[in-house]
């Protein structure tokens, strides 16, 4: 068989040994000139001074700038009205609308005490609240200028004491007449006989004892003694 007849024959064999050996080839270039690359690049990047680091203040400004960054932000607000905070309003003792600034919502106790002490005004009964439970409600701490949330100051425990009854009763002895040292006492309903009595006895009926005379004058109503 002459050469032409084989490659006649073998023609679709041939071609793709020679695509494979042509695909071979070019991967060996590719893998030779990626494997040098490097090297290759390094020796055309111009020859410069390394960077100098950041001063460490400047470095710690970065960092704190960086954490704020990643913190959510938060609305502030420091007055008692504002953009998205109203100012509180209350209903007054008029029935109309009032607010802090306006109006003393707990009389007589002033809107800046209760809130200096965190207490809540808009409570109904937030005089007679006792946060500390110390005995001794709002309206007590302030009249005695203490604090209402500390348990250790509270008011003196002389003013819990309160007068529970009252009865008014006259007094039913008259003095009526002295005749050298005895003295004539009778009652101002005249229902019991005059006593004559001295000084140191004891008035029949009760618990008073004659200890001590002062001779004193008052014009009558005629001007008189």
């Amino acid at each position: 068989m002459d050469v032409k007849s084989f490659l006649r024959t073998h023609r679709d064999g041939l071609a793709v040994l020679l695509s494979v050996l042509f695909l071979l080839g070019c991967s060996f270039s590719i893998w030779r000139s990626a494997s040098s690359f490097d090297e290759n690049f390094a020796t055309l990047q111009p020859a410069g001074s390394a960077k100098a680091p950041a001063p460490p203040e400047k470095a710690l400004e970065i960092d704190n700038a960086m954490a704020k960054l990643r913190q959510p932000p938060h609305w502030t607000f420091a007055g008692r009205s504002g953009l998205f905070v109203p100012e509180k309003h209350f209903i007054g003792a008029n029935g109309l609308p009032t607010t802090l600034e306006t109006t003393e919502v707990h009389p007589p106790v002033p809107n800046e005490w209760l809130d200096q002490f965190a207490l809540p005004i808009a409570d109904a009964d937030v005089l007679t609240q006792d946060p500390d439970e110390d005995g001794y409600n709002n309206l007590e701490e302030w009249q005695n200028h203490t604090n209402p949330t500390d348990k250790d100051s509270h008011p003196p425990f002389l003013v819990r004491l309160k007068m529970k009854s009252f009865t008014r009763e006259p007094f039913r002895l008259v003095f009526a007449f002295t005749t050298g040292d005895t003295f004539g006492v009778n009652t101002s309903d005249l229902k019991a006989p005059t006593q004559f009595l001295r000084l140191g006895d004891m008035i029949v009926g009760t618990k008073f004892k004659l200890t001590n005379f002062t001779e004193k004058y008052e014009k009558n109503q005629y001007g008189t003694d």
